[in-house]
């Protein structure tokens, strides 16, 4: 049985990104936009305008990356609906020496104590949430009046 202390870290997390993005919402000119997601990247409700890519690995069925379509003036935030179960990996382009926001990817938690081998651990199956705002709006919200 999971300790209390645990649940109660996962419910706070979950509160306090729903205060978050009810604060953006409030802000004038934020336009806040989310969708709900399958794990394979299919939308299941939500805003039009948030599309998923998916990008296969070619040498490993089980490993894929997600990505944004980019969407003018908007930035994306994205939380997987079983957060506790998932360890997000982020990508890094080819060619490029760090790895880009833009990419990601979830996988289960490695189990402490343990040794793995050198290969890529497979995508857990998570479905997803993805919300989008418009950064500028909270520049505006917290400059100082002139």
């Amino acid at each position: 049985m999971p300790e209390i202390s645990t649940i109660t870290a996962g419910v706070g997390l979950a509160q306090a990104t729903y205060k978050s993005f009810q604060f953006l919402k409030e802000v004038a000119g934020s336009d806040v936009i989310s969708a709900y997601f399958w794990h394979h990247g299919e939308r299941i409700e939500g805003s039009e305008k948030i599309e998923i890519e998916i990008h296969k690995d070619a040498s490993n069925e089980a490993i894929w990356w997600y990505s944004v379509k980019p969407v003018d003036d908007y930035v994306f935030v994205r939380i997987p609906i079983i957060e506790s179960c998932t360890h997000e990996l982020v990508g890094t382009i080819a060619g490029e020496p760090n790895p880009n926001a833009m990419y990601w990817r979830w996988i289960a938690p490695v189990l402490p104590g343990r040794l793995y081998g050198g290969a890529d651990p497979s995508n857990i199956k998570v479905d997803f949430l993805v919300f989008g705002y418009k950064p500028k709006a909270l520049l505006k919200h917290f400059a100082p009046s002139k």
